[in-house]
């Protein structure tokens, strides 16, 4: 049953509820760097009806400890491209009744979703970027190359092409580009070539397939960090779900919905999101905007945001021993400063 604020599309509720079930229980996870999330935007939890976001709200374990920290008058919104995630999500929340509102949405749909609610600003915003445990440890949903199952993807199964069908119309060129700007992949072309050697219709459609075609092509080689088939996953993910479009629209956003003394804190996992964030962050941070070249400042340029992480914190020995998943965590905070 739905306690929380009713979601705006009621037909991503209907399929959010036919797909979650109490079997999502076993992939409750540990949210990452919990601690470290909450201290950092404590002082806006404090605030009398404050208004939080949480961006990526998977099973709601970050939402819930915010709450518990938070004023009983603090409201937060939850959005989540998973329909899934957000069923799941909105039984876990449930006992915090109407300071609760879940939505099915994008990252470049926040201005939307607040407009609905008449909010023009927000005290705190989260986000824990990259693909959750409900979705990676779901072999139907095709994350990982350590299950089998359809080469799916997709973070919101209700729109848009899967990865297998991406693979299947991709030239060698298009997918070797791919491969090498969004997983970062050494043997970007080695694979492409292998992939595109069959035809459409028999390239891979399973996880299994992919990943026995990616060592075929490049070997389990001893020399490699992780497993062979890591960084194609990776851009394949990141491109079906144009993760890094995505998160560029929220950061371009973000300043004309942050208020006074709000905070922002990211989590990342991969170079280029993390990259997206420190430039940003760097950038809102800056007093002066001069070029270069000139020897003095002559904007008289004021920092819009504080940065709170000097650099980008990381998960402690102990956590990562405890969650794996966390030991790439990256995490960054800013207090917005601009007096607009």
């Amino acid at each position: 049953m739905w306690t929380t604020e009713t979601i705006a599309d009621e037909s991503h509720l209907r399929e959010g509820q036919a797909m979650a079930s109490s079997s999502d229980q076993r992939f409750a996870h540990e949210p990452v760097m919990l601690d470290e999330v909450v201290e950092l935007l404590a002082p806006v939890l404090a605030r009398p009806g404050a208004r939080i976001v949480d961006l990526t709200l998977g099973l709601g374990g970050h939402s819930a400890a915010l709450l518990a920290r938070a004023r009983e008058d603090v409201r937060l919104l939850g959005l989540d491209r998973d329909p899934r995630a957000l069923a799941s999500a909105a039984e876990r929340l449930a006992h915090f009744g109407d300071r609760v509102i879940v939505r099915h949405a994008r990252f470049s749909e926040l201005p939307t979703r607040l407009a609905e609610l008449g909010w023009d600003r927000v005290d705190a915003v989260l986000a824990d970027l990259g693909v959750s445990s409900l979705q990676l440890d779901d072999a139907g949903r095709g994350f990982s190359f350590q299950r089998e199952g359809d080469l799916d993807m997709r973070m919101d199964p209700t729109r848009g092409e899967s990865a297998a069908d991406l693979l299947a119309r991709l030239t060698q060129g298009e997918l070797a580009d791919l491969l090498r700007d969004l997983g970062e992949e050494p043997e970007a072309r080695r694979i492409a070539r292998a992939l595109c050697r069959a035809s459409a219709d028999e390239r891979p459609r399973t996880t299994a397939e992919l990943r026995a075609a990616i060592v075929r092509a490049v070997g389990a080689r001893a020399t490699r960090r992780h497993d062979p088939a890591t960084l194609t996953f990776q851009a394949l993910r990141i491109a079906i779900n144009d993760e890094l479009s995505e998160l560029e629209s929220l950061l371009a956003i973000l300043p004309e919905h942050l208020t006074r003394g709000g905070r922002a804190a990211f989590l990342a996992y991969h170079s280029l999101e993390d990259r997206l964030v420190k430039q940003c962050f760097r950038s809102w941070s800056a007093r002066c905007v001069c070029p270069p070249e000139l020897p003095i400042c002559r904007c008289g340029g004021k920092a819009r945001a504080v940065r709170l992480t000097p650099g980008a914190a990381r998960p402690m020995v102990d956590e990562v021993a405890r969650n794996p998943r966390a030991r790439s965590a990256r995490l960054r905070a800013v207090e917005w400063v601009d007096e607009r």
